[in-house]
This record gives C-alpha cells, structure tokens and sequence, in this order.
C-alpha cells in the first residue's frame, strides 16, 4: 500500500504524458531514475528500485526489527526528494536517488539511532522534514507507526498522523517546485 500511496503522491504531476518529468538542478550523483541530464539539469521520475534496497545489515547491527511500512517508504522507488504539504504543513519527503543515497541513508539513521538510544528516546526512523524548520523532522515511531514531528536528541514534539498510510494519503505534492515538464528531445 505505501508504494501506491507514493506512486499516486506524483502522479498527477506526471499525468497525461509518458515524456512528462520533474526537472530540478544537477547534482553530482546519477540516478536510476533520471531520464536525462544536461549541463544544469536532471529530468527524472520515480522508478521502482531494481533491486530493491534491504534494511536487514541495520536490523542486525542495532539488533531491532524496521517496520515493514518503513522499508516499503524507502524501498520502492528511486526518486527525488518530494516537496509538499500535509495538513497545510510544507514537508519534504526524503526518498533515494540510487543505491549510494541509501547506503548514506543507512549511515545517517545509525547515528540517529545511536542518539536516541544515548538520549533513551524510543526509536524512530525520519522520513521527512518540515520546511520551515530545520531542527525538526518528521519520523515514524518504529513501534507504533504513528508519525510524529520529533526534534533531534528529545524525541517527538508533535503527533501529525497516527500511520504513515494516512500520512500519505493526506500528503499533497507541490509539484510546482520540481518543475515538471516534457523531456526534451535532444539529438
């Protein structure tokens, strides 16, 4: 369900158009799911990942289960970052752009564990970040899989939604902001 859930989050930005991407800045790091890159450009869409990412060597290395709608979040497509709004909320949704993204992923979320287990704070894992402040994150309680606002070190601030299916089935990209577009025929 959550891989649908954030395949319907584009869609429509995507709609209509097999040629139809988002277009956003160059960056250093190629991706599965670019289409097409120029000298200041990436023209990209979401792919599923092939082969899928596994959570299972940071299962073993904090000796805990990952939710498995966690896994189905980071391990169904190849993407971007998502802007949007949840609740009239702008949030940026952290995806992974290729297997390179999810091994710093993995590195960043051993220390995010390590922080809260330090702090005893129960165990969350971010997927996501307001925009508007860059001290919070929205996460997921890997116990309950309610979806929390949690600012690094304390642990949860603010409850947002109580699972990430519906977290998601109220998110609304802002599609505007990864300009989507045709792909451009280049010759």
């Amino acid at each position: 369900m959550i891989d649908q859930l954030l395949f319907n989050v584009t869609q429509s930005a995507l709609a209509g158009r097999s040629d139809r991407v988002f277009k956003t800045p160059l960056d250093d790091w190629e991706s599965p799911c670019e289409s097409l890159r120029d000298s200041s450009s990436s023209f990209w869409k979401p792919v599923p990942q092939s082969p899928k990412m596994s959570f299972e060597g940071f299962e073993r290395a904090i000796e805990a289960h990952i939710r498995a709608d966690i896994k189905h979040f980071y391990c169904s497509f190849w993407s971007g970052t998502l802007p949007g709004v949840h609740e009239g909320r702008p949030i940026s949704l952290i995806q992974v752009w290729n297997p390179d993204d999810f091994d710093r992923l993995i590195s960043n979320l051993v220390g995010h564990y390590l922080a809260q287990k330090r702090a005893n704070i129960r165990f969350s894992v971010f997927i996501g970040t307001p925009d508007a402040d860059d001290e919070l994150s929205v996460s997921v309680d890997n116990q309950t899989g309610e979806i929390f606002l949690e600012r690094a070190g304390q642990g949860f601030v603010e409850p947002i939604a109580p699972s990430l299916e519906q977290f998601l089935a109220q998110f609304s990209l802002q599609a505007h902001r990864l300009d989507p577009t045709e792909l451009p025929e280049y010759g």
